[in-house]
């Protein structure tokens, strides 16, 4: 008898799983600027309380945005990138000024950042600013890739006097590589450099100190 309630227990708790992420599936669809890929729900087993602290897809700043800002902002970002490897042969330093100066956020990255990491390190900074409701789509976001193009890497790493990649660049000002963004997010100032660039994260508030942060080295 013992072990038919536990069985019993057992289906009912699974049930109620299955109940909860089906739900979370049906909210997050009806979600509006939906159509950025950073935006879509990643369940792993055991997750239940996916809308708590900080779910990796929930991005307030994206979700606020009507539908024509979230394609204005993917459409300038897709023209700066054409704008910059289509220069590919000339000078582009004061290029890469110009775009860095033009957005808010700007992410510099080998490959997409979701789909085409050519480096792992690029992992800490992606998980980053993921876990701080930043995504593709956003006003003043910007994902510049220059993977298979050296000349524009060695360009990005002349103007920020950093060798490493990926790198982030806030307020026209170089913050960092992926090591500095990570020990920035898991320590907790990654807040304020968001808050002052003009976006928000949605960690704001929420109680991290780099025992859970989300990111690991």
């Amino acid at each position: 008898k013992q072990w038919y309630q536990r069985r019993v227990r057992g289906y009912k708790k699974r049930r109620k799983i299955r109940d909860l992420i089906k739900a979370e599936r049906e909210y997050v669809a009806s979600l509006p600027g939906i159509e950025s890929d950073e935006y879509k729900p990643s369940l792993e087993p055991g997750t239940i309380n996916l809308r708590s602290m900080h779910p990796p897809y929930y991005s307030p700043q994206l979700r606020s945005q009507t539908r024509e800002q979230t394609e204005a902002a993917w459409a300038k970002m897709a023209e700066w990138q054409e704008k910059i490897s289509s220069a590919k042969g000339t000078d582009r330093l004061e290029l890469v000024k110009e775009m860095i100066n033009d957005f808010k956020l700007v992410y510099i990255v080998q490959g997409d950042p979701l789909t085409d990491l050519r480096h792992p390190t690029g992992f800490y900074l992606t998980e980053s600013l993921k876990y701080h409701g930043i995504a593709r789509g956003i006003e003043g976001y910007m994902v510049l890739n220059i993977a298979d193009d050296e000349e524009l890497e060695d360009t990005c790493i002349e103007l920020s006097e950093c060798t490493w990649m990926p790198q982030l660049w806030a307020g026209g000002k170089f913050v960092g590589d992926w090591r500095t963004v990570t020990d920035m997010h898991n320590d907790g100032p990654m807040v304020q450099m968001l808050e002052g660039c003009g976006l928000s994260s949605k960690l704001k508030g929420c109680y991290y100190d780099g025992k859970s942060p989300l990111v690991k080295h």
